[in-house]
């Protein structure tokens, strides 16, 4: 049963002021990469997902995946998660501009294609001076998924030639479905 700070006189929740809050007010889990630099993503890991462009500028590369559907819920009694935010590890070129393409199976897709032809996906574009040391967690706008939901990841950027980028996750979670 969600959380019931927004509650009328009448006792109905309102799901929207807990939503609200709960998203401002929960733990933030971050996870890392199993070896491969793939998912199953960990929680007590921090070596990087990686995933590479394709050869030939703005096109996506080979999708990886960053969540099997097991990493969640990592909290007992949680039902949904927000994919909230990426950390960029690392590059394989400096100064270039980025298209990371974060797509779920919230809706049956079956893989990462089908998922982009439903529109289950969010893009995010940076760019990565990697002189600088103090980067910070790229924000995404994403919907809440339910648990045991699955993230594929593919990137892109505007050079014709294939090349990675390393990053880490973080998610919250909530007591009530998506």
């Amino acid at each position: 049963m969600p959380k019931t700070s927004g509650s009328s006189d009448t006792g109905t929740t309102n799901l929207l002021v807990d939503i609200l809050d709960l998203h401002v007010h929960s733990y933030e889990r971050w996870y890392g990469a199993s070896p491969g630099q793939v998912g199953p993503g960990l929680a007590n890991s921090l070596l990087p997902f990686r995933a590479t462009s394709a050869a030939v500028a703005n096109t996506f590369g080979n999708e990886i995946v960053v969540f099997d559907g097991t990493e969640t819920p990592a909290q007992a009694g949680m039902l949904s998660f927000d994919f909230h935010r990426i950390q960029i590890i690392n590059v394989q070129n400096n100064a270039k501009t980025w298209r990371i393409r974060v797509a779920n199976n919230r809706r049956g897709a079956a893989n990462y294609a089908a998922a982009v032809v439903l529109g289950d996906y969010s893009d995010i574009v940076f760019k990565v001076d990697r002189t600088n040391a103090d980067s910070v967690p790229v924000m995404l706008q994403y919907p809440r998924v339910n648990s045991g939901t699955k993230i594929w990841v593919a990137v892109a950027t505007l050079d014709a030639v294939a090349q990675w980028v390393e990053f880490i996750v973080g998610f919250h979670e909530y007591d009530h479905v998506a």
